[in-house]
């Protein structure tokens, strides 16, 4: 069984290198183009686009058949087209005239300062980071680890690129995460998927395993969480948004605030997944089977 792993694996592997090679010979604007045409055609009739409709189904119920598979076919498109582009990353370090910024205020204000970056795998989220270096040159990132080892031993090569602070998932992660902060450095977190051992949180009015991380360190230690979102704008372009610290009202119960600020950080993340469903990453398995109705206090209840 392993050796049929290893060789997939390897196949896998393969192909990502050819793809790569590809993406490089050509530029951005072209191959991001192509791949997320290709990608639209092909992703809608593979079988992993049915838990993307059924999460559709959980998250927006009002949507009716065809607006559910408009918007499978767009984040398809928008997949490939991520993938192209963090293929030939180096092209969006370089050209930042591609990257607008807004909010940058709120990065000056937080240069140097210990700061928790919060957002969600929408639209390009490789590109955070190259946003935040902008202002912040001391900049690290959360990664989750692939089960395929050669393509994570290539992964972190490629995000390398980005920045050379990288952080994995998990309790060692986070000492890492806090040692970093004390340094005074930022770190970008997406926090829009299932984390087992996180907390029972509300997600489009539904239960869902969250990261509590970004909570936990900002109401033990003090570093402010300030969340973001990209959009892409024709093409190979992009706006990212800064905002205001999340802020809530303590109750002098260290469980209840983590939940309650996990809940706002969710609620954030769900209006801007709202926004434009069409970029964000619905492939996910982000709720559980059972799927209950959230029924805990949450920041939108007060």
């Amino acid at each position: 069984m392993f050796i049929f792993k290893l060789i997939r694996y390897a196949m896998e592997m393969q192909l990502i290198v050819l793809l790569s090679i590809y993406c490089k010979l050509f530029n951005i604007d072209k191959t991001s183009k192509q791949i997320g045409l290709l990608s639209r055609k092909l992703g809608p009739k593979l079988g992993i686009s049915k838990r993307a409709n059924q999460n559709l189904l959980k998250a927006i119920p009002t949507l009716n058949k065809r607006k559910r598979l408009e918007i499978i076919r767009d984040m398809w498109e928008n997949l490939g087209r991520t993938s192209a582009e963090f293929f030939n990353i180096k092209t969006l370090i370089k050209e930042k005239s591609r990257i607008n910024i807004k909010g940058r205020e709120i990065l000056e204000e937080n240069k140097n300062n210990g700061v928790i970056y919060v957002s969600g795998h929408i639209a390009n989220w490789e590109i955070i980071p190259i946003a935040i270096k902008e202002v912040d040159h001391l900049v690290g990132a959360v990664f989750r680890e692939s089960n395929n080892y050669f393509f994570n031993k290539w992964m972190i090569q490629q995000r390398k690129l980005i920045t050379k602070h990288q952080f994995p998932k998990g309790p060692s992660g986070t000492k890492e995460i806090l040692n970093f902060l004390k340094d005074n450095g930022s770190v970008a977190m997406l926090v829009d998927q299932k984390l087992s051992n996180g907390v029972k949180a509300n997600f489009f009015g539904l239960n869902a395993m969250t990261a509590s991380t970004p909570a936990s360190l900002s109401l033990k230690y003090g570093y402010p969480v300030v969340p973001l979102k990209v959009k892409r704008k024709n093409g190979v372009n992009f706006e990212i948004e800064f905002f205001d610290k999340i802020e809530i009202d303590k109750t002098g119960n260290i469980d209840t605030d983590i939940l309650n600020f996990t809940n706002k950080i969710n609620l954030f993340l769900e209006k801007i997944i709202s926004d434009k469903p069409e970029e964000w990453f619905w492939l996910h398995n982000r709720w559980d089977k059972s799927c209950l109705l959230y029924t805990s206090p949450s920041p939108r209840d007060s």
